[in-house]
């Protein structure tokens, strides 16, 4: 679980120009768990 932001992720070079998807949502300390966020796309750069 990622526990702080921002938060960065490396990619190997050969997905570049290809497309992340990217879905989120809140948890709780009690482990309760909040709706999934609208899917965020973005473009891996080279």
């Amino acid at each position: 679980m990622i526990q702080r932001l921002p938060y960065t992720l490396a990619f190997a070079g050969a997905d570049g120009g290809k497309n992340a998807n990217y879905l989120l949502r809140w948890v709780n300390p009690t482990g309760e768990k909040g709706p999934w966020s609208e899917t965020a796309t973005a473009t891996i750069g080279a």
